[in-house]
């Protein structure tokens, strides 16, 4: 980052780091993804940059993937016109400042310096340190020429712990079959988002106070339990979203097992951990999920005992068989008890 910036300013043009990754800096997250406008012309960074990476002339944008991390240097533009959700029409600006007014939200107008130094034209501190998602500029002409914003500003009220201003409120509680025009792609990639993290309850209070479900295609019945990953979250939910195979078929697992309303030891062969997991969360079966886990794990370093799963199964509760599988293998190992099936089935039975 330093030595792209370093290489404008010796170029003798102004470079500053900003958007998402100043951001998340600010909140102690992690983040790859980095923007960096300057005052170099689009002709001049590709000069400038020459053979690291791709060049998008229309956008005025230069990318380059470098490792784990990942530029987009921008010439300083305006935004002048929008269709289905992005800018169709865009001119070069002068400052930084006329840059960052097309930006979002205000927690995302910070930005820095080639030396470290943190700038903030658009009072993005005050926002930021009363936790406000708030828009820059006209709320309603933001978030009308790109209905993704509506979206993204839910999510950063269920992800950061920030509030939701009263015109995003307003504008959601008078517009909200504006949803309908977000792509249903960019919808499950941000509800993804949404239900990885652990407040997704915030989600749904949203969605139920703002009736706004039918427009992004999602039933959600009365109460969402907590789960293990977002896939438990998934299974509750009825929707048409796109998913991929794997997902659905992930999915579609998931719910078998809600359905049944119990987990078999079949199951926690014949589905991967994160599957039989969520079931378990949904059900409320996570204890007996782990006391199935630990029989499943149970070996003698000295015997093989002669008697499979469905033996204990048929007379022992299931909290009860790591127990009861130890009494046996006490038993065969002191002599008192023969290692063959029809033995150890009757040892069993008459505990």
């Amino acid at each position: 980052m330093k030595e792209i910036m370093d290489i404008l300013s010796e170029n003798g043009y102004e470079s500053f780091v900003v958007g998402g990754y100043v951001r998340d800096y600010l909140l102690g997250f992690t983040s790859y993804d980095i923007d960096i406008s300057t005052s170099a012309p689009i002709d001049e960074i590709i000069r400038l940059f020459k053979g690291r990476g791709v060049s998008y002339k229309e956008y005025y944008a230069y990318h380059i993937e470098d490792g784990e991390y990942s530029y987009d240097i921008t010439t300083y533009r305006k935004e002048k016109k929008y269709k289905k959700n992005k800018p169709i029409e865009l001119e070069v600006a002068s400052t930084l400042g006329e840059d960052l007014l097309r930006r979002d939200f205000t927690i995302n107008t910070f930005a820095i310096d080639k030396d470290g130094n943190f700038l903030d034209l658009l009072g993005a501190k005050k926002d930021f340190d009363s936790r406000l998602i708030r828009v820059v500029g006209d709320t309603e002409k933001k978030l009308t020429e790109d209905k993704t914003r509506i979206l993204r500003a839910i999510r950063f009220f269920c992800t950061m712990e920030f509030d939701l201003d009263t015109k995003i409120l307003a504008f959601l509680d008078k517009y909200p079959h504006y949803l309908n025009e977000i792509p249903r792609e960019y919808i499950k990639k941000e509800l993804d988002k949404i239900f990885e993290s652990k407040d997704y309850d915030k989600f749904f209070y949203i969605i139920n106070n703002y009736r706004i479900s039918k427009y992004l295609d999602i039933t959600v019945p009365n109460q969402i339990i907590t789960s293990y990953d977002k896939y438990g979250v998934w299974a509750q939910i009825e929707t048409t979203l796109p998913f991929t195979k794997e997902e659905k078929k992930k999915i579609l697992n998931i719910k078998k097992i809600i359905n049944r309303g119990s987990i078999l030891f079949s199951d926690i062969d014949e589905f991967n951990d994160d599957v039989i997991s969520n079931a378990a969360y949904v059900l409320g079966l996570q204890n007996r999920l782990k006391e199935m886990k630990d029989f499943k794990n149970l070996h003698s370093s000295i015997i093989d005992i002669d008697a499979g799963i469905d033996i204990f199964l048929k007379y022992v509760k299931v909290d009860d068989i790591k127990r009861v599988y130890k009494l046996v293998e006490k038993n065969i190992i002191d002599g008192s008890l023969n290692n063959n099936k029809e033995d150890i089935e009757k040892f069993i039975k008459d505990l």
